[in-house]
């Protein structure tokens, strides 16, 4: 009998003392990543996309565009997020440059990059520091006014890191910085091949729901 109420006031002491622990988290501001996740990114990009058709003509994109970031998923541990990706990129009026030329266009130009696909995110806590990585099928769109172009899917992929800060129990706000690509053959017909490769960076301000 003395042996379970031994052990009985050993495990009212080990629960009350994760309580303050806990209780100390909060007041610290600290909080959990689990269950539900959304996180919504937008901010400016600064991309490169070359596009090729070998024998024929080789050219080169650049400017300062526009990026869109939506995750969706759930916490499979604590802290660590499996989620789906979707990305899209907009540059309009892009630099053009070919042969050691080049010229500015009008924002009647838009190129458009799009990646469908999954990754994870992990958040190194209490900081709230987070490392996400998605890949998935990418395209781009031309588009010329009212004319929209679009290319083949191919390899694509994006690498984050961030911060946030928590504004609320469940919601953060925070900065990132991106990395993304996507790299494929467009096979328009005739035999053409068209090799498109894209480097993205970019600076993200984060909405995250979790």
């Amino acid at each position: 009998m003395k042996k379970v109420t031994i052990l009985g006031c050993f495990m009212v002491i080990i629960s009350i003392c994760n309580a303050q622990t806990n209780d100390k988290k909060l007041e610290a501001g600290y909080r959990q990543h689990k269950g539900f996740f959304l996180s919504m990114s937008v901010g400016p990009n600064f991309p490169s996309i070359t596009d090729e058709v070998v024998g024929d003509y080789n050219f080169k994109f650049t400017g300062t565009g526009a990026q869109f970031d939506l995750k969706i998923g759930g916490a499979i541990v604590e802290n660590l997020i499996l989620h789906a990706t979707l990305t899209s990129n907009t540059l309009s009026g892009p630099k053009i440059s070919s042969g050691g030329s080049s010229h500015s266009t009008s924002n009647d130009l838009t190129i458009g990059e799009a990646m469908i696909g999954g990754g994870i995110t992990y958040y190194i806590m209490p900081a709230n520091i987070f490392l996400s990585g998605s890949l998935g099928m990418g395209n781009f769109t031309l588009i010329d006014n009212e004319t929209s172009v679009s290319t083949d899917r191919g390899f694509s992929m994006q690498l984050k890191a961030g911060k946030e800060w928590w504004i609320s129990k469940r919601w953060g706000l925070g900065v990132a910085l991106t990395y993304g690509k996507t790299k494929l053959t467009n096979k328009p017909g005739d035999g053409i091949e068209e090799f498109l490769n894209s480097n993205n960076f970019g600076i993200l301000f984060n909405a995250t729901l979790n």
